[in-house]
């Protein structure tokens, strides 16, 4: 079999989310230990809790919600690009993907580990890289950050830029044990109508055994 790796943080009540979010909260409908017949619960969290795909919705109202993505694009041959080595928080910049853009779908590997809080300091992607990474036909751009633009962003551009041309935006990847080269990617959102983003279970696999 072909090896897999799971590139999917899990998901707690610890889980870090922007400042204003809802975070992951479990709320008990029924329990067992209660006395009921089954444990059920209710989820109450942001969908973008953990790894998540975001949909145009996301920045505009009247736009493709997170139910009508291709799946297409979330499965398939991917290419990891390390750039864990760089010293601080500045932008990815062009300079540094030049000449690595060889797949449709590009994962980013910015960091070694992963913060237990929620923390400012992360690089995010220049406008001008995500339009260089349009150029050259890559319509899905995986992230181990919580978000394509800077966490003090208003404006939002590297998402507007992304979104407004098709190119999908998986963020808060877990890339911390997975090496620079190709894999196959399988990352499915889940069909949510009227929601701008989904959470995923994000995994890699070898593509020979």
């Amino acid at each position: 079999m072909r090896r897999i790796w799971d590139i999917t943080p899990s998901v707690s009540a610890a889980s870090p989310v922007f400042p204003g979010d809802t975070p992951f909260q479990v709320l008990w409908n029924e329990r067992i230990n209660d006395g009921g017949v089954a444990n059920v619960s209710t989820l109450h969290m942001t969908p973008h809790v953990g790894a998540h795909v975001d949909a145009p919705m996301h920045l505009d109202g009247g736009a493709m919600d997170v139910s009508a993505l291709r799946l297409e694009t979330f499965l398939g041959r991917c290419r990891v690009i390390d750039l864990s080595n760089h010293e601080g928080f500045d932008p990815i910049e062009p300079e540094e993907l030049e000449g690595q853009l060889t797949c449709e779908r590009i994962l980013l590997k910015t960091r070694r580990t992963i913060p237990v809080n929620w923390t400012n300091d992360f690089r995010s992607v220049s406008p001008a890289a995500v339009r260089l990474m349009k150029e050259s036909g890559v319509f899905l751009i995986g992230l181990d950050m919580p978000s394509i633009d800077a966490a003090e962003s208003e404006l939002l551009p590297s998402h507007r830029i992304a979104l407004m041309n098709g190119i999908s935006i998986l963020e808060n990847l877990d890339l911390r044990n997975i090496r620079a080269g190709q894999y196959e990617l399988i990352a499915l959102p889940l069909r949510l109508e009227g929601v701008e983003a989904s959470p995923v279970r994000a995994i890699l696999r070898s593509l020979t055994r």
